[in-house]
């Protein structure tokens, strides 16, 4: 098979060859021999060649042909400086590799929509007020967070949900969620642990999702006395059950309960949150949180002062977000059972965008996120400065061949299409390669976020949206590093090129290197930049990682048991429990064990206002349902007053454990035998506990312990060791299934591992910082090297000059180191106030402490930038000053 184009050259040839031969035909009919004829032939037709080309040139080809012949000739040159070339494609595959992976990130928190119909008709339905509404809402399950002086929260009451459901009907579909729940589930012979969400019947009518196998749910699972019905995920599916489309129909075990599988979600549905871990999907109804009796949501249900339903609309078309929102607010409103006592505490509808999904976890990762895209930026910008220092370099090497072109007769458009051809393909290749580093980065990303059945799902994968990303940042590095030389080296003066000596830099030359050292400026600058941030955030994880966060961390082991939802029930469901706590405490190592409703570093769980009765302060506090050991178990002491005693922890006794927040705040006398109210119900005081980081690392919630409940269907155990905890681990294994050899053990962590899990943003974002700053940090050295290396090769002549003269070789050396650090210092200068700058934005988006500017990382930064600077421009000098001056002067 040919090419067109081949084609046409192979006509060509026939039809010059034809014209030749008829011409000869003529003159050998006039009696000349067949060489004289063909000869006299060839003059008459002028110059084949010449025909040629101007025929390739009127070819709707030769655009190809010439692109063709670009890409060897830059293919044969780069192959002739194998050193230039492997320094640029290396530098040009981390550049975009690295921007290419961030890139990734960024689509899967910021951009990405979901994987629905018309996801720009769906809204998220929130509230605002400035202070809470205690007056309508006593109790909650949802999210809140502050914006502008406001409280923001995403939880409406099941009579605001109806209400709006009704009033919205004519201009949207609205439905709810619940917020996803651990449950234990078995499924032929397999047992562990899924996410549960419930739903309300319309809910994927409403986002219009179609079912991979079998049905979705629908209005008739919320009708009562509708069988337990469940849809899988599809990553589910295929992990748990086998892919088996005849799984559907067949039944589950959730929390002891029996439901059948209805259907599959289609494969590129995975939530409607970022990082959504729902598994599976029942209605709210039938969910196994309101199945149970001790459940809250079965408590609160029926509660109209409980608001824990999470409301999600799709608009029907041509209605906006301020239209639906004026139709829904009266209903909202008239849901309350009560006034609200002021302005301040009334709250107000909101309608939020949601074609991204929820924004829970997008309000966590977005700033940080951002800051990534620019810090990356710059990594790529120092990289084409990079390469655009190597490719002048290049340029200045190869004047000679562009001036002899160009008085040979080639035009500077052909000459500056040449050169940025080969650009092109420098970029090409770099980018080819980017597309491994991209992966493995994006791997490690993954590897950085935790993994268990409370993480965050964020799957980071190099899909088209990622490649096509790839190949637009390849074509712009190709024009950032590439037009600037290909077009100086196509304004070459082709005389005072031709005469100048191989080892002259010549005037020409010299002016070439304005630009190239305005280049390495920018790179040192913006190096400055780069460096403060990874020795900022670097340190920062070390200081918050190194925290003494007021309690044991190093020998303590915890894990998850759900014996409510493996059929245990009342009396034996304690005794479970009472089990538990002798058996593991019996064993050899363990010191103490501890039960929890949530375990340590994970949110601190259930949030109440914590007040006296009589007096109208209040306390946020995370309060902590726990046993009477457990405290011993998390090692945190006692700083007055007295534990609270086995009996009285069996016995739910109402008193409780306060922190030294809390103790604080109740006034100057001692707190021990005051009461303190924790939602309906008063607790005396009976110690106070040493002030801990019970929730996380970064915040440190006040915490109120009260007694753990043992009719729970599940709780978490902290077990500490006088042995690093997973040598213990054999032994209490082993205790567990004594006790019921079918009981999992859920999330198996040390403290140390929780702890780690805490702190996913904050370890990832220091990482990605500290690779970019220590690639930084390389680049930079490159340049200044490559820079002075190559200027002082150009002046090889002048330096063989001055030494003949008289200058010494130290002379020479500190001039080379002058000006090299010269050039050095003044993009330290122009990077201080630009880092400076990047610190206060960092800190306004709240990624850095309120006053913390980073002026000894700054000065860290500057060291290692001028260290490296030194030793970039070391080599150099030391070259220049062992120049031979005969040999310099015969060369030149």
């Amino acid at each position: 098979m040919r090419w067109p184009w081949q084609k046409e050259e192979s006509d060509l040839e026939r039809e010059i060859r034809y014209h030749l031969e008829t011409l000869a035909d003529g003159f050998e009919k006039q009696g000349m021999s067949r060489a004289e004829a063909l000869k006299q032939a060839r003059k008459e037709f002028g110059g084949v060649e010449g025909v040629r080309e101007q025929c390739r040139d009127e070819s709707r080809w030769s655009w190809l042909v010439h692109v063709g012949q670009d890409l060897r000739f830059g293919w044969r040159m780069m192959l002739k400086t194998p050193s230039v070339t492997l320094a640029a494609v290396g530098t040009l595959a981390l550049g975009i590799g690295a921007t290419t992976a961030i890139l990734s990130l960024a689509d899967a928190v910021l951009w990405r929509t979901l994987a629905v119909p018309a996801p720009e008709q769906l809204s998220e339905i929130l509230w605002t007020a400035k202070e809470r509404p205690r007056e309508v809402v006593r109790s909650s399950s949802g999210s809140a967070f502050p914006e502008n002086g406001l409280m923001v929260a995403d939880f409406f009451s099941a009579d605001g949900y109806r209400a709006m459901r009704d009033a919205g009907a004519p201009k949207a579909i609205v439905a709810a969620h619940i917020g996803g729940r651990q449950a234990s589930f078995s499924y032929a012979g397999t047992v562990s642990v899924a996410h549960v969400r419930g739903v309300t019947g319309n809910f994927f009518p409403m986002l219009q999702v179609r079912p991979f196998v079998g049905r979705l749910l629908g209005d008739r699972d919320d009708e009562p006395g509708s069988g337990l019905v469940a849809v899988v995920t599809h990553r589910f599916w295929g992990k748990f059950l086998n892919a088996d489309p005849a799984a559907v129909g067949t039944p589950i075990t959730l929390n002891n309960l029996s439901y059948t599988i209805a259907g599959v979600l289609p494969p590129d549905f995975v939530g409607i949150a970022l990082g959504d871990g729902a598994d599976v999907y029942t209605t709210i109804q039938q969910n196994p949180e309101f199945l149970s009796p001790e459940g809250w949501y079965r408590q609160a249900q029926n509660e109209p002062l409980s608001w824990w339903m999470q409301v999600l609309a799709r608009r029907n078309p041509g209605v906006s977000e301020q239209e639906l929102a004026a139709v829904l607010a009266p209903s909202f409103s008239a849901s309350w059972i009560a006034s609200p006592k002021s302005e301040a505490r009334t709250p107000h509808l909101r309608l939020n965008e949601a074609s991204r999904g929820l924004g829970r976890l997008r309000r966590s990762w977005g700033d940080p996120v951002w800051m990534l895209l620019g810090l990356v930026a710059m990594v790529l910008l120092i990289s084409c400065a990079n390469i655009a220092n190597l490719l002048l370099a290049r340029a200045v090497e190869r004047e000679k061949e562009a001036a002899l072109r160009v008085s040979l007769g080639c035009g500077a458009g052909r000459l500056m299409r040449q050169f940025f051809t080969e650009s092109l393909l420098l970029a090409a290749i770099g980018g080819l390669l980017s597309v491994a580093v991209a992966l493995g980065l994006g791997q490690l990303m993954e590897s950085l976020l935790p993994h268990g059945s409370d993480s965050m799902r964020l799957s980071l994968v190099l899909d088209v949206r990622s490649l096509l990303g790839a190949g637009g940042i390849t074509l712009c590095t190709a024009l950032l590093f590439g037009l600037y030389p290909a077009w100086r080296t196509a304004r070459v003066n082709a005389a005072p090129a031709l005469k100048e000596g191989s080892g002259s830099a010549g005037s020409m030359s010299k002016s070439r290197w304005a630009p190239a050292k305005l280049l390495v400026l920018v790179q040192v600058s913006l190096g400055v930049l780069l460096v403060t941030a990874a020795i900022v955030f670097t340190t920062r994880l070390n200081d918050i990682v190194s925290r003494d966060p007021g309690f044991e961390r190093r020998h303590s082991l915890m894990f998850d048991v759900r014996p409510g939802e493996m059929g245990y029930k009342a009396e034996r469901l304690k005794q479970f429990y009472v089990e538990v706590e002798t058996r593991l405490a019996s064993l050899a190592g363990v010191q103490a064990v501890g039960l929890s409703w949530t375990r340590p570093m994970l949110g601190a769980g259930f949030w109440d206002d914590v007040e006296t009765p009589g007096n109208t302060k209040r306390v946020p506090s995370a309060i902590h349902h726990a046993n009477a050991a457990f405290l011993d178990a998390l090692g945190v002491p006692l700083v007055a007053g007295r534990p609270v005693t086995l009996q009285e922890s069996r016995a739910l006794v109402n008193v409780a454990i306060v922190d030294e927040t809390i103790a604080q705040s109740l006034g100057n006398g001692s707190p021990l035998g005051m009461r303190v109210r924790v939602g309906d119900i008063d607790h005396e005081v009976v110690g106070v506990a040493r002030k801990a980081r019970y929730a996380e690392m970064v915040q440190s919630p006040a915490v109120v312990y009260i007694p753990f409940r043992y009719d729970r269907q599940a709780a978490s155990v902290l077990v500490r060791t006088a042995m690093p905890p997973m040598a213990a681990f054999g032994a209490i294994r082993q205790a567990m299934k004594e006790i019921d050899k079918d009981m999992p053990l859920v999330d198996v962590f040390t403290m140390e591992q929780q702890i780690s899990r805490t702190l996913q943003r904050e370890r990832l974002f220091a990482w990605l910082c500290g690779s970019f700053g220590v690639l930084a940090l390389v680049l930079c050295a490159v340049g200044i090297y490559g820079l002075m290396s190559h200027t002082t090769a150009r002046r090889t002549g002048e330096i063989g000059i001055r030494m003949a003269l008289g200058a010494s070789r130290r002379v020479v050396l500190d001039q080379v180191l002058r000006e090299g650090l010269a050039l050095a210092v003044a993009g330290l200068v122009l990077g201080v106030p630009l880092a400076l700058y990047a610190a206060k934005i960092a800190t306004a988006q709240r990624l850095l402490p309120e006053g913390a500017m980073p002026y000894w990382p700054l000065g860290v930064a500057l060291g290692l930038l001028s260290l490296s600077a030194l030793f970039a421009v070391l080599a150099p000098a030391l070259r220049a000053s062992s120049v031979d001056p005969m040999q310099a002067l015969r060369q030149g």
